[in-house]
């Protein structure tokens, strides 16, 4: 791609150009596992690394490369890796870096399958994970030992929206000579680029915000070739690549991203405005309200917000579990259901908490302002009652 092409136009046209032998507009389907080659002599030009080329599915396929092509474009990346879900690109990346030995440093807030990955599976390889909260820098710097080869985090955390500072972040990673990972799921490519910020590893569960629709698992691997290439490696040997029918939808959804995006942030700060106004509401976690603690560092990170600051909410309600269920019950367009990025709003009771975490969708505004209302509404009528008695 043109280098000063617009995102917007990257995400319809990077990695992708007709078909050349049957002039397909769009990226066609390859479901075939192996590529036939002419002769001898072009295996032998294949090891050698003069002619690259396909040989085994798993090693590469050209539905996938071309998606892989696409997300090196808008993350700003050296080279990516896809894979056949977020997890297996966490998996992938923390074994590559840590086993044998490593330690990391991690935001005690993060995806409940990497805190238990980083926990319980990543000793058993060698290596060990201290965990801090990320939104303070120097409490990272302090958790750093002589044994740390990274830094993972996510710009903004799951499910409180803490929001932690890449810039500082990265500039403590350079100068301890520490890699620094970061999950950027929450945001995308359209919200935030890790990479230019001073990030060395990007990953992504593309299941969410670059799919849009919930209707397929991937993920995705991004950095520099001389960092990403064991990570490959691993995936390989761990049976993590993406499936073509995968990166085909994925191919489709990111044509949309940059819409939704700003479609899902207006959204957003309109339901957490919402929220927190309404007395029934203890607090409203969202890095776009003013008096989020992170907003300065968000709105800094984020472009002054002038497409977002993502579709993600969580709020706690004054009267705890009982008024969640109630606030739940009373939804009609809203879908109680866990995941996140969908275009279509999610509501999701966290375990173990008193708290709602919303991600909202791209919905007529007024529509969803009515449904969350409903909710609000049946929240205070019970609590009326109850005073009543």
């Amino acid at each position: 791609m043109d280098e000063r092409s617009g995102f917007a136009t990257r995400c319809i046209h990077a990695g992708e150009a007709p078909d050349p032998s049957t002039g397909a507009h769009g990226v066609p389907l390859y479901q075939n596992v192996t590529y036939a080659f002419h002769s001898a002599e072009q295996v032998d030009a294949m090891r050698a690394g003069e002619a690259p080329r396909f040989t085994y599915s798993p090693r590469g396929n050209p539905t996938v490369r071309c998606l892989e092509l696409k997300l090196a474009d808008l993350e700003e990346a050296e080279t990516v890796v896809a894979t056949a879900s977020g997890m297996a690109a966490i998996s992938a990346t923390l074994l590559a870096l840590l086993a044998g030995g490593g330690h990391v440093v991690a935001s005690d807030e993060i995806y409940e399958l990497t805190r238990t990955l980083l926990d319980r599976d990543l000793p058993t390889y060698g290596g060990r994970a201290t965990f801090v909260d990320a939104s303070d820098p120097a409490a990272i710097e302090a958790a750093l030992e002589p044994e740390t080869r990274a830094i993972y985090v996510e710009p903004v955390s799951n499910p409180l929206l803490r929001v932690a500072d890449i810039v500082a972040i990265a500039e403590i990673a350079r100068r301890r000579g520490v890699l620094l990972v970061v999950d950027n799921t929450f945001l995308s490519p359209a919200l935030l680029r890790p990479l230019t910020l001073g990030a060395d590893v990007v990953v992504h569960s593309a299941t969410k915000y670059l799919s849009g629709h919930g209707q397929v698992q991937g993920g995705f691997v991004c950095g520099r070739r001389d960092v990403v290439g064991p990570i490959r490696e691993k995936m390989v040997m761990l049976g993590g690549q993406m499936p073509p029918f995968a990166a085909w939808t994925l191919l489709a959804g990111i044509k949309t991203l940059p819409l939704r995006m700003e479609r899902h942030g207006a959204n957003a700060l309109a339901v957490a405005r919402q929220l927190a106004a309404h007395p029934a509401v203890a607090r409203v976690n969202y890095p776009g309200l003013e008096g989020h603690p992170g907003h300065a560092v968000a709105r800094r990170m984020l472009d002054g917000g002038r497409r977002g600051f993502g579709g993600m909410v969580s709020f706690t309600l004054v009267d705890g579990c009982a008024a969640n269920r109630r606030f739940l019950n009373a939804l009609s367009l809203c879908t109680i259901a866990v995941s996140l990025g969908d275009v279509g709003t999610l509501a999701w009771p966290w375990h173990g908490r008193d708290l709602i975490r919303l991600s909202v969708g791209i919905e007529d505004g007024v529509d969803l302002e009515r449904d969350i209302a409903a909710g609000l509404a049946a929240v205070e009528t019970a609590a009326l009652v109850l005073a009543a008695r």
